[in-house]
């Protein structure tokens, strides 16, 4: 039971890796929004793990579809031992319903309204439940017909990496991120270092997470352990190559490098290749290809490579191994069912929570998206707009200079500040101004709080005798 105990605790720490990563491939500004995103994973992810979904997953008496009791399970048992046992295996799968939600977390970075993110973080942890009985149950369906799935490439990653793709499909791109309104600056990765500092912490959690799933290291299990680790490494290093040179490698005996350099490959493709460039899904982690596709891979690769005569592993023989099809048959079957039960659960939910926060049967999106100046009026300043935390060394003129001159952001970010001054800060506020030819050189409209604090919203020029809008907000109070 340390075994798994540690294992969990290491599985746990990939919430900082994943929020690493994400903070170095979005914007500058967007931190806290990303850090606290993964944070919520853990709030809501706990919770509804403990209500719902470990008795869906593994709750007794079950079916093949779902456990149907252990729910909110009890903190009293008659055996200390068993106690001991059920809570070793329950913090262990935490871990993985953790992991699988928040892999949807970068898909839909600086796009997604935070609420609507933290309720997607208590919903998908039951998304999951479903998934890990059908596989690791004794009695879940998929289990009963012989899917093997040693560490989460199905219920985890494919699933997680399927419903990052939904995600993005009902969000949406980023303002301007495909039709040529915003230059490609705006879209720039804030921080390499970041991003290899992530890559590392999960590397390290990696291991964890795939001997963990050997459950003990006693008897033949510290067998699988090991090997277990051996292959973590040796897939993930020829994977690692496989993206640097992105050109073809092959070995004829380490099956571990084939697979990590396989996996490697069609996740850097079908990222760059076919979602970005010919389908357009802004993924700005590329969370689709890595766990979608290379899910898909390692799914079937076990169909291809399996060994039944490795201790401690009960599986049929791959096809590569004469075992014929059987195999690789139900591990294409695992892939089918849970992509089927990604779109059945997880596009009624992104579509029914977007019409009731819009009230727009036919636009969903604008119930799941940020409002349109507070991601395009701050892409690199979303903290301080969002989450009402303001730094001194916010860089103002990027403000400035991102909305100089667009007319139509100018317009929408005074009537949005002049509603949210009348409804939140009761403040007496001029109404809103007409961009004409004729206005001064400095037009600009103060609005004066019970506090005594001015807010200088906006200022309106005319250049070069004709229309132009310039905004200024100079008031270190973004919360209004």
């Amino acid at each position: 039971m340390t075994w798994i105990l540690t294992s969990a605790f290491i599985i746990l720490t990939m919430q900082s890796g994943f929020a690493m990563l994400e903070i170095g491939v979005s914007s500058p500004g967007n931190e806290v929004n990303v850090m606290l995103k993964n944070v919520c994973d853990l709030l809501f992810g706990t919770m509804a793990f403990f209500f719902f979904g470990y008795g869906i997953a593994f709750g007794k008496p079950s079916n093949g579809f779902m456990g149907m009791g252990d729910f909110a399970p009890s903190t009293y048992f008659d055996d200390p031992v068993s106690s001991g046992l059920f809570y070793g295996r329950y913090i262990f799968n935490l871990s993985f319903a953790a992991t699988s939600t928040t892999i949807v977390s970068g898909a839909i970075a600086m796009r997604m309204r935070f609420g609507v993110y933290c309720f997607y973080a208590f919903y998908s942890v039951l998304v999951y439940s479903f998934v890990a009985h059908w596989v690791w149950a004794d009695n879940g369906w998929l289990a009963v017909y012989g899917v093997h799935d040693f560490a989460g490439g199905g219920p985890v990653h494919l699933l997680g990496g399927f419903n990052s793709f939904l995600a993005i499909k009902f969000v949406g791109p980023r303002q301007g991120r495909f039709d040529g309104t915003r230059p490609e600056s705006d879209f720039a990765e804030s921080s390499p270092t970041n991003q290899l500092l992530g890559l590392l912490i999960l590397w390290f959690a990696w291991i964890g997470f795939n001997c963990g799933s050997s459950f003990g290291i006693t008897e033949e299990k510290w067998l699988v352990a090991t090997r277990t680790a051996v292959s973590t490494m040796n897939a993930s290093a020829a994977g690692g190559i496989m993206g640097l040179v992105y050109s073809q490698w092959a070995t004829k005996r380490r099956f571990a490098m084939i697979i990590g350099s396989i996996g490697a490959l069609v996740a850097c493709y079908s990222n760059e290749m076919l979602f970005k460039k010919r389908i357009h899904l802004d993924d700005p982690v590329g969370a689709v290809g890595a766990h979608a596709v290379s899910a898909t891979w390692g799914i079937i690769a076990v169909g291809l490579f399996a060994n039944s005569k490795f201790e401690g592993i009960e599986v049929r023989d791959g096809l590569f191994h004469g075992g014929g099809f059987e195999q690789l048959g139900v591990q294409c079957l695992e892939i089918v069912a849970i992509i089927a039960w990604s779109v059945v659960a997880v596009s009624p939910f992104f579509y029914i929570v977007g019409v009731a926060l819009s009230r727009n049967p036919k636009n969903p999106r604008a119930g799941l998206r940020l409002e349109f100046p507070d991601e395009k009026v701050y892409p690199h300043q979303a903290d301080p707009r969002i989450h009402d935390c303001m730094e001194e060394n916010v860089n103002m003129d990027e403000v400035v200079e991102h909305v100089r001159e667009d007319k139509e952001l100018f317009e929408e970010i005074y009537k949005v500040v002049l509603q949210r001054v009348r409804n939140e800060l009761n403040l007496v506020a001029p109404s809103t101004p007409s961009v004409s030819d004729g206005l001064d050189d400095e037009d600009t409209h103060s609005m004066t709080c019970a506090q005594g604090l001015t807010l200088t919203v906006l200022d309106v020029t005319t250049v070069g005798g004709s229309s132009q809008t310039k905004a200024l907000v100079r008031s270190k109070t973004m919360s209004v």
